[in-house]
């Protein structure tokens, strides 16, 4: 199975978009997708993951990670949980500081999205025509407490 996404640019640059099959990025200049109202298709097996690269804004990273779950974005204490808890497959879209988890169904058609960048470089989530979808915030840098310096005591700052 892979998930498919439909992109739309309406940017004033063309975009790159680059397959990292494996966790290599191949040789090349990637699928070129034409500046203002240029169209393309995403397509990510699962377990693989593509980049698509935004000029003078980053890079939207694409994630297909199957059966993994986000444990703190679900209703894991909940009686009747949601249709999304119950989705069994994920993929996690991650752009600047913020992401989009995916959840959908097993089934032998790609899942899929409609996503465009619009004219000022932004990332827009037009529809989902598979699954569910939700805007989650993942922490950039983890340190864990070990690490955080500690002040002496009776010293305010």
């Amino acid at each position: 199975m892979n998930i498919k996404i439909n992109l739309t640019n309406r940017y004033g640059y063309d975009l790159a978009l680059y397959p990292y099959d494996g966790g290599v990025r191949p040789s090349g200049e990637g699928q070129r997708i034409a500046k203002v109202e240029g169209t393309g298709e995403i397509t990510v097996a699962q377990g693989e993951c593509s980049i698509l690269e935004v000029p003078g804004m980053g890079s939207l990273l694409i994630q297909f990670l199957g059966d993994d779950k986000l444990a703190d974005c679900h209703e894991r204490f909940c009686d009747s949980p949601s249709e999304f808890d119950e989705y069994p497959l994920m993929a996690l879209l991650r752009y600047k500081t913020t992401e989009l988890y995916w959840r959908f169904s097993d089934s032998d058609d790609p899942a899929e999205l409609n996503v465009s960048i619009n004219d000022i470089g932004t990332v827009c989530l037009d529809k989902v025509l598979s699954g569910e979808a939700r805007r989650v915030q993942l922490p950039e840098f983890f340190i864990p407490p070990v690490f955080t310096p500690h002040l002496p005591e009776g010293n305010p700052d």
